[in-house]
């Protein structure tokens, strides 16, 4: 049977869940020294049928920055402003280093942005009274996620298991169809009719006649010149035409 949960103890539909969460907690700092709060990685959960299941070989990589802040008279975390101190922090955390029973570890950190991820390695057990399981599971979150520690505030994350394999939580299904057309006309559609075609002329560049002239000059196009008038000469063609009589 393959079970899905969240947090501790409670049911959900898309997993088994660990709730990383930001405990904040209140400092002795003075006024530029940044406010701890406390990352704390949940490691256990009880799933419905009452067997506890345990995250084990898992490290943890946390990583970010956080800054050194003044809070000016009477610490008031609303008119904190950054002074441009602060640093790079990164630390790894894992399981087996410390009580491999426990419910969670706590890691204080000081304000800031932090990413953290979940290395490959981890394991589940499950454990029924004095019966210990080893039992498959799949992540079904991001191995990496952000968090901001900010003073006197809680703030979580959660990391999102499923009990069961791989093909059990993230496998889909593929169906492949075909299609047959036996006609073109099916696949492509009937072609339409084509238009009827328009009319056109061509321009005639055929030797003309010129007219009668009476002292006229004749035709500007290729052509014979006209007869001249009486006591007229007959002008000729502006291109290569023939003079007219008189």
């Amino acid at each position: 049977m393959f079970n899905a949960f969240k947090g501790f103890g409670s049911l959900a539909a898309a997993g088994l869940v660990f709730a990383v969460g930001l405990v904040g907690c209140v400092s002795q700092a003075d006024d530029h020294e940044a406010e701890l709060g406390s990352l704390s990685l949940p490691l256990a959960a009880n799933g419905p049928s009452g067997a506890r299941y345990q995250l084990r070989n898992a490290t943890f990589e946390i990583q970010g920055n956080y800054y050194s802040w003044d809070y000016g008279t009477g610490g008031s975390a609303s008119n904190a402003t950054a002074t441009g101190g602060g640093g790079y922090y990164l630390s790894t955390v894992n399981t087996e280093d410390h009580d491999p029973g426990a419910d969670a570890i706590t890691v204080d950190l000081e304000q800031g942005g932090y990413y953290v991820t979940l290395l490959p390695g981890w394991s589940f057990e499950k454990i029924e009274g004095d019966t210990v399981t080893n039992v498959e599971a799949t992540l079904l979150s991001s191995q990496q996620i952000y968090v901001y520690v900010s003073p006197r505030s809680t703030t979580w994350a959660e990391y999102r298991f499923g009990i069961g394999d791989r093909a059990l939580w993230l496998n889909g299904k593929l169906n492949i169809g075909i299609d047959v057309h036996e006609n073109p006309d099916d696949y492509y559609g009937a072609g339409g009719a084509g238009g009827a075609g328009g009319a056109s002329s061509t321009g005639s560049w055929a030797t003309g006649t010129g007219g009668a002239g009476d002292g006229s000059t004749g035709s500007w196009a290729t052509g014979v010149g006209g007869a001249g008038g009486a006591g007229g000469a007959g002008g000729g063609s502006w291109e290569g035409g023939t003079g007219g009589g008189e």
